[in-house]
């Protein structure tokens, strides 16, 4: 019975001292005025080209997403002070189900960001992250998905 109290004790005392990645994602020194949306995991990358859609391989990449109702920022996984920010220009909605009989109208909003000559079109729902990517000078879209996950470790 002694041994139980010591080794909850040490459970204890290792998670007041290792604070995991989702605390400090919460804990962000952001802007007054700014509230956590979310952690996402981009899972999946697809090329358009002249219609043609091409899946290009690429490793998870965990981000957590940022709003103030003006404008969304999405920091990289670790990153405190880098990130891309995007001003909202719809918060009515994202219609989900276009071409199917089950079109329906989620809570999401959208937002762009124009830098460096290539427009960025952020969709955000509670459970899904797309960014879709229309460089100035090219032919070719690219689309990010992501999908919202409880923490930023990756075995959750």
């Amino acid at each position: 019975m002694k041994n139980l109290h010591i080794y909850w004790l040490v459970v204890i005392s290792v998670t007041i001292v290792l604070r995991p990645v989702e605390v400090l994602a919460e804990q962000d020194v952001l802007p007054e005025g700014f509230r956590f949306a979310g952690n996402y995991r981009f899972d999946k990358r697809v090329k358009i080209r002249d219609g043609v859609s091409l899946n290009i391989p690429s490793k998870p990449f965990y981000c957590r997403v940022y709003t103030d109702g003006i404008s969304v920022r999405v920091y990289g996984d670790r990153s405190q002070k880098s990130y891309t920010s995007f001003a909202i220009h719809r918060n009515d909605g994202i219609l989900t189900g276009a071409g199917s009989e089950k079109m329906e109208t989620l809570p999401g909003l959208q937002a762009y960001s124009l830098v460096g000559n290539v427009l960025r079109q952020l969709t955000l729902t509670e459970d899904r992250l797309i960014v879709t990517k229309f460089p100035a000078f090219s032919d070719v879209v690219e689309v990010t998905y992501a999908n919202r996950r409880i923490s930023l470790n990756p075995e959750r």
